[in-house]
């Protein structure tokens, strides 16, 4: 009731998301064989995991594709270094919002033992969370060197379209600038673990 209320307050909103057409994976659906909608679409990527995949795997696709290749969904140390060995360019820490294990340790948790581990070999980035520009220094700090930001942006883009993304990141942007100016900081490049206070955040 609370959100048909919510609704009925923006007709505006209502009538243009009316008006819009079905979404869906259209880098998928008519391209790929049998996939013609999102059920056939879910029976298809069910189908796509291979539990014979390996580490040999990823370095075969390195070399295949010869671009610079970058492993998402990292959560523990020595698949950090695997992913070294792999030939990995970056490595994204992420549970994949607690999709696949809903127990599963947060990316910001897993993230200073990784960091403590293969920093200095690889450029390692974070996803999940990150929802203000204060996440954003967060794990900077505790050594990401970028973050993945989707549900703000998802949040941005149904409230006001392709404006709406831009506003969100604008916002972002100006909350980090903040939260950096009130810890004593003008440049990220001097951000570290200095600006957390003792025993609220991870350690190697």
């Amino acid at each position: 009731i609370a959100n048909i209320i919510n609704l009925m307050t923006k007709p505006r909103w209502c009538l243009g998301m009316a008006g819009t057409r079905r979404h869906t994976f259209g880098n998928l659906v008519g391209h790929v064989k049998g996939v013609s909608n999102m059920k056939s679409l879910s029976s298809w990527t069910n189908e796509q995991f291979d539990p014979r995949l390996s580490w040999e795997d990823v370095a075969w696709v390195k070399a295949q594709w010869g671009g610079k290749l970058i492993l998402k969904g990292i959560q523990d140390v020595e698949d950090a270094k695997l992913a070294v060995q792999s030939g990995a360019d970056a490595i994204v820490v992420s549970n994949h919002g607690g999709r696949q294990l809903d127990g599963a340790q947060s990316s910001i948790e897993a993230l200073p033992a990784i960091v403590a581990a293969v920093g200095e070999q690889i450029e390692v980035w974070m996803d999940g969370g990150i929802r203000s520009g204060q996440d954003v220094l967060k794990a900077w700090a505790l050594g990401a060197r970028g973050v993945l930001i989707g549900r703000a942006a998802v949040y941005g883009l149904g409230a006001m379209g392709e404006e709406g993304v831009t506003k969100a990141l604008q916002i972002i942007h100006k909350e980090l600038d903040v939260t950096m100016a009130f810890c004593g900081h003008t440049s990220i490049q001097n951000v570290n673990t200095n600006i957390l206070l003792p025993g609220t955040f991870p350690t190697a």
